[in-house]
């Protein structure tokens, strides 16, 4: 084999633990395929661009199936295109939307985006083709469903090159055969926006979004819902990321969970076996940062450089739950700087860093200081929405919900070696037989045996507890 060279050498995150992926998911002879492509747009010169464009619905006028989506990325363009997102909208398709697309976060939104709030299809660096599982699809072409799509997809250009041209997208796999259950998919975590601050030479700080028990009670059916999959998101200050779930005030499960997250893998993962939400259950997506290499206050926002604390939840049967995500109270935040003024002072809409967020800027983050913003963070008040897949609100929840951080939810423990120390005498009691099994073998060889027996029981417990 002829040595590659040092031009041809790359990197690629994979998880060695992640469950299989579905091996019923054979594409149907029925299925039809659809794409979602960007029309030859010109990156400017900044380091990240969200980009829209607004597409029509496929011709079809009865109910269909979306049973799989692919990326499309265009030859060339890997390390520009980090991550795709297809929102359903459910208002009548606007004519007079811009041919060949717009800034998503500009000036330039079309008013008509409103009720365009609802994911369908999810796509970011790392990921691979979605099968959705054998029983569940996204309900296409019948009463109530969308009307029309927007794709938008953000692209990082760290050179601020003005000579790339990009067709990526997303193309989609619909049949007529319909499957037992719609599926739908909701985002929980934190709101996006300067309110979110992590303060600089920080080696772990926490950030904690709630969705809302008044919010699920009016979401979910019943009966609850079935979650299969879901995506894990922050920037490049994220390190780990756990969605807790509680019940009763009381802990039931760990939905999802990351404790080496990596930005440049953020596929869409399969959870070993369907977890059910009641309605009345909150989920605490809780987000851990590291900011050692940075001087400055880092607050939320779209670009790389700024973070999130998102999770994104694939369930069935569909239902009205969309978005459920919370954000400290700016009060409770710039209390820290002595700083207490009413809650009409702040503008949370605005997306621009405003007076008050520029004199966090500007504080010294002493360790006295980040420990107070830090309590604030996980003992403040809330602000929290809860919405429907067009954006509007549910009627019997109140709007603003303001509520403190749930005093019932404690800190996040290590999951791994909780199991693994709730399993130590497994390892115990087995090497104690061992020991007791007569091997005719000399020491030397029993001892080999139950050490190559115990890590093969380590290494089983410790996937297990993954």
């Amino acid at each position: 084999m002829a040595y590659h060279g040092p031009a041809t050498r790359g990197s690629k995150s994979i998880n060695l633990l992640e469950p299989a992926k579905n091996k019923d998911a054979l594409l149907p002879a029925s299925a039809v395929r659809y794409d979602f492509l960007n029309r030859n747009v010109s990156l400017p010169a900044e380091k990240t661009t969200y980009w829209c464009e607004a597409f029509k619905k496929p011709s079809i006028n009865t109910k269909q199936h979306l049973v799989k989506y692919a990326p499309v990325i265009q030859k060339g363009n890997k390390g520009v295109v980090h991550h795709m997102t297809l929102f359903a909208c459910y208002t009548p398709f606007d004519e007079s939307l811009p041919e060949h697309g717009y800034n998503c976060y500009g000036n330039s939104k079309p008013d008509t985006m409103i009720g365009c709030g609802q994911p369908m299809a999810l796509w970011a660096v790392g990921g691979e083709d979605f099968y959705f599982p054998p029983d569940v699809g996204f309900s296409l072409g019948a009463e109530g469903d969308p009307t029309y799509f927007i794709l938008e997809t953000r692209y990082d250009n760290p050179q601020q090159r003005t000579d790339i041209i990009d067709n990526s997208g997303i193309m989609l796999w619909y049949t007529p055969e319909i499957r037992k259950y719609d599926a739908g998919l909701a985002e929980v975590g934190t709101l996006v926006g300067d309110f979110m601050m992590i303060p600089p030479r920080q080696k772990s700080f926490q950030i904690s979004g709630i969705c809302n028990s008044n919010c699920t009670q009016a979401a979910i059916p019943p009966e609850g819902i079935k979650t299969f999959a879901y995506i894990l998101h922050t920037h490049l200050a994220g390190r780990k990321i756990h969605v807790r779930q509680y019940r009763d005030e009381q802990l039931v499960d760990v939905l999802a969970h990351d404790d080496n997250y990596d930005f440049n893998y953020q596929q869409l993962r399969w959870l070993k076996k369907e977890k059910t939400i009641m309605p009345g259950d909150s989920l605490i997506v809780d987000c851990f940062y590291s900011s050692t290499d940075r001087a400055s206050l880092t607050l939320g926002g779209i670009a790389t450089t700024e973070e999130m604390c998102v999770t994104y939840i694939y369930y069935y049967p569909r239902s009205e739950f969309s978005s459920c995500q919370s954000l400290v109270s700016p009060r409770d935040q710039f209390s820290v700087l002595g700083m207490n003024e009413s809650l009409a002072d702040f503008d949370v809409s605005n997306d621009a860093p405003n007076h008050w967020t520029k004199l966090m800027q500007k504080a010294e983050w002493t360790p006295s200081l980040t420990s107070e913003l830090q309590r604030k963070q996980l003992n403040g008040e809330n602000f929290h929405i809860c919405r429907k897949g067009d954006y509007s609100q549910f009627p019997e929840v109140p709007v603003p919900i303001i509520s403190m951080y749930p005093s019932y939810v404690g800190p996040v423990k290590d999951r791994v070696q909780d199991c693994l120390s709730s399993n130590a005498s497994t390892v115990s009691t087995t090497v104690s037989a061992l020991e007791m099994t007569s091997i005719t073998a000399d020491n030397s060889a029993n001892s080999q045996v139950k050490g190559f027996t115990t890590g093969i029981i380590v290494l089983f417990l410790i996937h297990m507890c993954m």
